[in-house]
């Protein structure tokens, strides 16, 4: 095959390639015109319901961030409650901290990493606190964490 055929393949390749994007951009258009006709009606409707509705300032529900390359699936709940049954009250810093150990990664040289960390135990924390897992004891950064009261 000359070079010449094997640019008129890529170049077939790459224009379909091309006119495929092109197709799901037009998809993706027409799903998110839907996705807007549908909120404005279901904004009207809600109006029906509440006259005093206003849209703005309502919470919008974002994704939970993306998974970290330092733990695996359901590895910070394992470490929060290992730590929790070794010393019943703990903190998100300590957790973190335990855990960019285990990890070979130095808390106070890497506060991005431990900033990053730190958020991830909070998140996660907050999470089992909405579940009834754990309980929050004080408020910010100063807040400890211990296992739930059974009732």
């Amino acid at each position: 095959m000359s070079n010449s055929e094997k640019h008129v393949i890529t170049a077939n390749a790459l224009t379909e390639k091309r006119a495929e994007l092109l197709f799901e951009i037009t998809e993706g258009e027409k799903r998110l015109d839907r996705l807007r006709t549908e909120l404005i009606h279901l904004d009207a409707v809600l109006r029906m319901f509440r006259p005093e509705f206003k849209a703005e300032g309502l919470p919008v529900r974002h994704r939970r961030p993306t998974k970290s390359p330092y733990f695996r699936h359901g590895e910070l709940s394992e470490r929060i409650y290992t730590m929790l049954r070794e010393q019943a009250v703990i903190s998100s810093a300590e957790v973190a901290i335990a855990a960019m150990r285990d990890k070979g990664v130095d808390p106070d040289t890497d506060p991005a990493t431990r900033t990053d960390f730190v958020r991830r135990v909070s998140m996660q924390l907050n999470d089992m606190a909405r579940k009834g897992k754990v309980e929050k004891i004080g408020r910010y950064r100063q807040a400890k964490w211990k296992l739930a009261s059974e009732a």
